[in-house]
């Protein structure tokens, strides 16, 4: 009886302690991944983190609270608390961005797989293997009363000249989860109505352009984009912030367009001024 105990117990300890080294070596692979300075041991060390993640979090050792505690990794839940959504971006090359997903509700884990994106985007509704990448950095959700919808606000490396915000649509069909919902309505000159499923946010990579939901103004708010010459050799045209801003407020059943929230609009779109050497990169990419 004291021999079955003691086996027990030390098995016990020893899941313990190798549910504790996965944990390590997630954490260790992840640091990595955003840090590292050579391209393949970020690509290697993102192979190891899949691997690793997969077998963790499908085990009897995953522990919610412990997701938290992975640096460089995105761990976002709505206020109902339905489900996590965890994302990661991965810099294989100078100018390329690879993003990685994992959705999970009610114990159930949804890989989500990153696929090209369209030349429509904001229209696509899309499932979980042909999801847009990105890095999310905050959830706002939403009810008409008859179906919630959560809004996921993220960012995606995109080029080598541009970047993207997205604010993406998720609901689900009964634990499926579907991307992209017709609930951003602008009406236009001739009285038809532009539906969208997301906004999409395509901007000069020299700038910073912000994408989130403004709870003092109480709607979903963004820099407003014009046009004009890159500075980055070889760019061309891209878009930059003005200085003003529009927005997105909700309605009840959709988000109705804000054509001018700030009315200050510059002559020139405002540039940060570039210390290489001194920035730091945030998890949202910044």
């Amino acid at each position: 009886m004291i021999r079955s105990l003691v086996l027990g117990l030390m098995c016990m300890a020893f899941n313990a302690v190798q549910g504790q080294d996965i944990l390590s070596d997630i954490r260790f692979n992840a640091d990595i991944v955003a840090n590292a300075g050579n391209f393949d041991h970020r690509q290697r060390a993102n192979d190891s983190l899949l691997v690793h993640f997969e077998n963790w979090i499908s085990s009897d050792d995953f522990n919610n609270d412990d997701l938290y505690t992975i640096e460089w990794i995105s761990v976002k839940e709505p206020e109902d608390q339905s489900f996590k959504i965890i994302t990661w971006q991965l810099q294989s090359a100078e100018d390329t961005f690879k993003y990685f997903g994992y959705l999970l509700k009610d114990g159930k884990l949804t890989k989500l797989e990153e696929k090209e994106i369209s030349s429509d985007p904001e229209y696509d509704v899309l499932y979980s293997d042909e999801w847009i990448g990105a890095l999310y950095y905050n959830i706002l959700t939403v009810n008409d009363g008859t179906s919630t919808y959560y809004v996921l606000f993220g960012f995606n490396g995109y080029s080598k000249y541009n970047n993207l915000k997205v604010a993406d649509v998720l609901t689900f069909e009964g634990d499926k989860p579907i991307f992209g919902a017709e609930i951003f309505v602008q009406s236009s000159e001739n009285g038809r109505a532009n539906k969208q499923t997301r906004l999409m946010l395509d901007y000069s990579g020299d700038s910073n352009v912000s994408l989130n939901y403004n709870p003092g103004l109480d709607m979903i708010t963004h820099d407003h984009l014009i046009q004009r010459i890159g500075r980055i050799p070889g760019q061309g045209p891209t878009l930059l912030p003005d200085g003003s801003y529009v927005g997105w407020k909700w309605a009840g059943d959709h988000f109705e367009y804000v054509e001018k929230i700030y009315h200050q609009v510059l002559d020139e779109a405002p540039r940060p001024q570039p210390i290489l050497d001194q920035r730091k990169n945030t998890i949202d990419g910044k």
